[in-house]
């Protein structure tokens, strides 16, 4: 073998780890650049506030972006989430997706008290209550009143790619997860909801 072969071979071999490792570097860098980006956009997310829409017959709907976040990174943001789901028994790793909502009703009642006797000697006053959602019973002494509550509901919630991030790139900009959240019952609202894709 020449010099000049040992040195083709040398610098060739050079070249291409020089290649491989710019690779490599550059996929790491990729890979910080997408977490750093994902991170920034989730805490916009969190400090945003729900949007309230009108669905069909009046019913109200709730949206907002849906966050897409590694393991570690939710564990780093949102602790109390991960505690929540261990308690639940559930290996965070093995979790596709996690999803919370909070509602609040408010649902004004007037019902007629009735006249009853309990016991042959002890007379109350009773009232029920009842729209679909709500189950009240009562019953009032002289001294005391007691409630029965009941509350029934149906939490509808849809996950879906809306708008484009960048519209102008067309089908090169990726679109923005939404989720949506909707209650059956027209007297409730919901105050707080997120829903999270873990990401392998």
């Amino acid at each position: 073998m020449t010099i000049s072969t040992r040195a083709f071979t040398f610098l060739t071999f050079t070249l291409l780890v020089l290649l491989c490792s710019a690779t490599v570097l550059f996929r790491a860098w990729r890979t910080s650049q997408n977490s750093y980006t994902r991170v920034v956009r989730t805490n916009a997310a969190l400090h945003t506030r729900l949007k309230h829409i009108q669905g069909e017959h009046g019913r109200l709907i709730a949206q907002n972006l849906a966050l897409e976040l590694k393991r570690h990174e939710l564990e780093a943001l949102i602790p109390e989430l991960v505690s929540e789901v261990k308690s639940l028994g559930v290996r965070l790793r093995r979790s596709e997706s996690i999803s919370t909502s909070s509602f609040q009703v408010h649902s004004p009642v007037t019902t007629v008290l009735r006249d009853s006797v309990v016991f042959d000697t002890t007379v109350v006053k009773v009232f029920d209550y009842s729209d679909g959602y709500f189950q009240v019973q009562g019953l009032a002494t002289a001294q005391s009143q007691h409630l029965k509550l009941s509350y029934q509901d149906t939490l509808v919630q849809v996950v879906y790619r809306g708008p484009r991030e960048r519209p102008w790139l067309w089908i090169f900009s990726k679109r923005k997860l939404y989720q949506r959240v909707s209650l059956k019952n027209p007297n409730a609202q919901i105050q707080y909801s997120r829903h999270i894709e873990i990401q392998k």
